[in-house]
C-alpha cells in the first residue's frame, strides 16, 4: 500500500471507478464521494503517501484512512484541491507533526479525527482556521502545554475531545465558555489544574456530554444559584477524581443517563445523598468515595432505570439490598463491609445482569442461594468472603459464563460431583476453599479455558491425562471466544508473587495452578502438550516420578514450580531451551545430579534447588565429584571427552607398532 501499484489499490485501474476496493459513489453512480481504508497496513515502518493520490477525486467528500501507520503526507498541499472534503479521518496512525496539516484555510472541513496518534508538543495554532469544524478529535496523543486560546474561536465546534494527552496549566474556562454550539466536551486525563465551579458551562445550552476526570482539579459541583443555573440537560457527566464532595440534587434530575463521581472525596450515608429520589441514571458509578451506611432495601425505587451501578471502595455495611433493577446489567458492591448472606431476591429478579462482583466483603451462608436464576450472567467475582457450601448447582444453568472467581472462601464438597461443563469458560478460580475429591475430568470439556487456579484445596488422586483436550492450552495464539471488558480483573499468582490482572492481558494469560493439594502420581505426558501455557505450578503435592524431560516443549513458559513433591532423577537438560522461563523452582523433592548453567538457568538462584541433598553444581555451594549423575547431554559430552582422551594416547603405540 505504499504505491498505486500496492494491493491496496489493485484494482483502481479497471474502468468502473465506482467498482473499486474501499469506494463508495454519489446517488448517480458517477463520482467517488468516499474513500475507506482501515487498518490495511501492518508495517513497523510509518507509511508516507502521495496526497496527489486522492486529491484527483475532486468530488470527495469524506477520507478515512485510520490505522494505517501513516507518518504524514508527500505533496501535502494537494488537499487543498478537494473544495469538497467535509470529512477526514486519520485516527491511529504515526503522524507526528501537526504542523503539517495546515490546509483550513483551503478546505471547509466538518470532521477531523487525529486521535491515537503521535502528535506532540502544543496544540498546532493551524488547526483553528478550520473555523467551520464541528468535530475535531485529537485524544490520545502526546499533546502538551496550555490549551490554545485559538480554540475559542471555533463556535462552530459541537464535539471537541482533547482526552488522554498531556496538557497542562489552568484549567481554560474562558476558552469553553465560548464554545456556545458544543455538545460533547472531552478533556478527561490531562494535568489540567485549579479550582473550577460547574458554573463555567452553565450557558452552554446544548451541551449534552461532560468529561473532565483525572486531571487536578478541584470542582465545585453546586449550580442552583440563580447567577448560576444550569442550561443544559446532560446525557453523560464524568468527574472522576476531581475531588468533589458532595453530590448536588441537581445531578440526579439534569442528568438523563450516566453519572461517573468514582475517586472523588463523597463522605456521609448512601440514604442522605440519595433520599427522596427517583433518577432517570442508567448508570451510577461511585466507587472509590468514602461512603458509609447501609442500602436501602428498595433502591430499586430511587434508580429504576439503573444498568451499570458500581459502589465499589466504599465502607458500605450492613445487609445487601434485596431489589435492584430489572434492567440492571452490571453490579460492583466489592471491598466494602457487606455482612449476612445473598439475598434471593438478588439472584432471581435480575435476569439481565451480565456482571456481578460482591469480592473481598464479609458475605456469609450459601454461594447462591437455591433457584437462583441470572441465565445471561457472563461474569461472577464472589471471591474473599465467607461463603460456604458446595459449588453452587445454580451455576450448571449459566453456560455463557466466560469467568468464575471465588477464590478465598469456605467451600467445600468433592469438586468432582458438583463442577459442571461450562463450555464458554475462560478463567476458573476457585483457589483458597477446603474442596476434596479429585481433579474433575470435566475441566478437559471445556476448551477454551485460559486460567485454572484450584490451588490451596484437599484435591487428590492424579492429574488427568485428558488436559492436552483444552485447546487454548496447546496453542498461545487460539483465542477461542475469550470476551473481554475494562470491568475484568483478576487476582491471581504468577512467578510466584501476586498480581492483578486486568483486559487486554487478561486475554492472552495461560495459567494452571493446582498447587497446594494432596495430587499424587507423575506429572501426565499430556501435560507436556500444553505449548500454549505462560504458568505451571504443582508445587507443593505428593507428586512422584522424574520431570519429563518433553517439559522443554512448553515454549511459551514463563514461570514453573515443581517444588515441594517428590520427584526424583535429574534436572532434564532440555529445559534449557525454555528461552522465556524467568521462575523457576525445583526445592526440596528428591532430584540428584549437575544443575544445568547454560542460559536463563545461569541467573536463578539457590532458593530454585534447596532441599535436594543430591543435587550439585552452581548456584548451590555443592561441587559435583565423578560419580555425579548428570543429565543424558553432560554425560554425553563427558563420553566424547573420554573416547578423545583414549585416543589421544593410544593412537602413539599404534603408530609406534606400525612403524616397527
Amino acid at each position: 500500500m505504499s504505491s498505486y501499484e500496492s494491493s491496496a489499490f489493485s484494482n483502481w485501474y479497471v474502468e468502473e471507478c465506482c467498482d473499486w476496493e474501499g469506494v463508495e459513489c454519489d446517488p448517480s453512480h458517477t463520482r467517488i464521494h468516499k474513500i475507506f481504508f482501515p487498518h490495511l497496513r501492518s508495517d513497523s515502518e510509518p507509511w508516507f503517501p502521495n496526497a496527489t493520490l486522492f486529491a484527483r477525486f475532486k468530488d470527495l467528500q469524506e477520507l478515512e484512512l485510520p490505522g494505517n501507520y501513516i507518518g504524514g503526507f508527500i505533496t501535502i498541499h494537494a488537499f487543498r484541491k478537494l473544495k469538497h472534503l467535509r470529512k477526514l479521518n486519520l485516527r491511529d496512525n504515526f503522524i507526528q507533526n501537526g504542523s503539517n496539516l495546515c490546509w483550513g484555510k483551503y478546505l471547509l472541513l466538518y470532521n477531523l479525527d487525529l486521535s491515537g496518534n503521535k502528535l506532540q508538543g502544543n496544540l498546532p495554532e493551524c488547526l483553528c482556521d478550520n473555523l467551520f469544524l464541528k468535530e475535531l478529535i485529537l485524544s490520545h496523543n502526546n499533546l502538551f502545554g496550555s490549551i490554545n486560546s485559538c480554540l475559542g474561536n471555533m463556535t462552530s465546534l459541537r464535539l471537541l475531545d482533547l482526552s488522554d494527552n498531556q496538557f497542562s496549566g489552568y484549567f481554560p474556562s474562558l476558552i469553553i465558555s465560548n464554545l456556545t454550539n458544543i455538545e460533547s466536551l472531552f478533556l478527561s486525563r490531562n494535568e489540567l489544574q485549579g479550582k473550577i465551579s460547574l458554573c463555567v458551562f452553565a450557558n452552554l445550552s446544548r451541551l449534552s456530554e461532560l468529561d473532565i476526570s483525572f486531571n487536578h482539579l478541584e470542582v465545585e459541583t453546586e449550580m442552583m444559584s440563580p447567577s448560576c443555573f444550569p442550561s443544559f440537560k446532560l446525557s453523560t457527566l464524568s468527574l472522576g477524581g476531581c475531588n468533589v464532595k458532595k453530590i448536588s440534587p441537581w445531578m440526579l434530575h439534569n442528568i438523563t443517563s450516566e453519572l461517573w463521581l468514582s475517586g472523588n472525596n463523597l463522605t456521609g450515608l448512601f440514604i442522605s445523598n440519595f433520599q427522596n429520589i427517583t433518577s432517570k441514571l442508567t448508570l451510577l458509578d461511585i466507587s472509590d468515595n468514602f461512603l458509609h451506611g447501609t442500602l436501602p432495601e428498595g433502591i430499586n425505587l430511587n434508580f429504576p432505570e439503573l444498568r451499570h451501578l458500581d459502589l465499589s471502595n466504599n465502607s458500605f455495611n450492613g445487609n445487601l439490598p434485596i431489589f435492584f433493577s430489572v434492567q440492571l446489567q452490571m453490579l460492583d458492591l466489592s471491598d466494602n463491609q457487606f455482612q449476612g448472606g445473598i439475598p434471593h431476591g438478588m439472584t432471581s429478579n435480575m435476569s439481565c445482569l451480565l456482571y456481578l462482583r460482591l469480592s473481598r466483603n464479609n458475605l456469609t451462608g450459601d454461594l447462591f442461594p437455591k433457584n437462583s436464576s441470572l441465565p445471561n450472567l457472563r461474569w461472577i467475582y464472589l471471591n474473599n468472603n465467607h461463603l460456604s457450601g458446595t459449588f453452587p448447582y445454580a451455576l450448571s444453568k449459566i453456560m455463557k459464563l466466560r469467568i468464575i472467581d471465588i477464590q478465598n472462601n469456605e467451600l467445600s464438597g468433592e469438586l468432582s460431583s458438583y463442577l459442571p461443563v461450562l463450555p464458554k469458560l475462560n478463567i476458573l478460580i476457585l483457589g483458597g476453599n477446603q474442596f476434596g475429591g479429585q481433579l474433575p475430568v470435566q475441566i478437559c470439556q471445556m476448551r477454551d479455558l485460559h486460567v485454572l487456579d484450584l490451588s490451596e484445596n484437599d484435591l487428590s488422586g492424579d492429574i488427568p491425562d485428558c488436559v492436552d483436550n483444552v485447546t487454548s492450552w496447546l496453542d498461545s495464539s487460539y483465542g477461542g471466544y475469550f470476551l473481554y471488558d475494562s470491568w475484568n480483573k483478576i487476582d491471581l499468582t504468577f512467578k510466584g508473587s501476586r498480581y492483578i490482572y486486568s483486559a487486554p492481558p487478561l486475554a492472552y494469560l495461560r495459567v494452571i495452578d493446582v498447587s497446594c493439594n494432596r495430587l499424587t502420581g507423575k506429572i501426565p505426558i499430556q501435560m507436556t502438550r500444553l505449548k500454549g501455557i505462560h504458568s505451571l505450578n504443582v508445587s507443593n503435592n505428593l507428586l512422584i516420578g522424574q520431570i519429563p524431560s518433553s517439559l522443554g516443549n512448553l515454549i511459551n513458559l514463563e514461570s514453573l514450580d515443581l517444588s515441594h513433591n517428590n520427584l526424583t532423577g535429574v534436572l532434564p537438560h532440555e529445559l534449557v531451551g525454555l528461552v522465556s522461563l524467568s521462575a523457576f523452582n525445583v526445592s526440596f523433592n528428591n532430584l540428584s545430579g549437575m544443575i544445568p548453567i547454560e542460559k536463563q538457568f545461569g541467573t536463578f538462584e539457590s532458593d530454585s534447588y534447596l532441599g535436594n541433598p543430591n543435587l550439585c553444581g552452581h548456584p548451590l555451594q555443592i561441587k559435583c565429584n565423578d560419580s555425579a549423575e548428570t543429565p543424558p547431554i553432560y554425560a554425553r559430552a563427558e563420553k566424547s571427552v573420554s573416547i578423545m582422551y583414549f585416543a589421544v594416547l593410544i593412537c602413539p603405540f599404534f603408530i609406534v607398532i606400525c612403524l616397527g
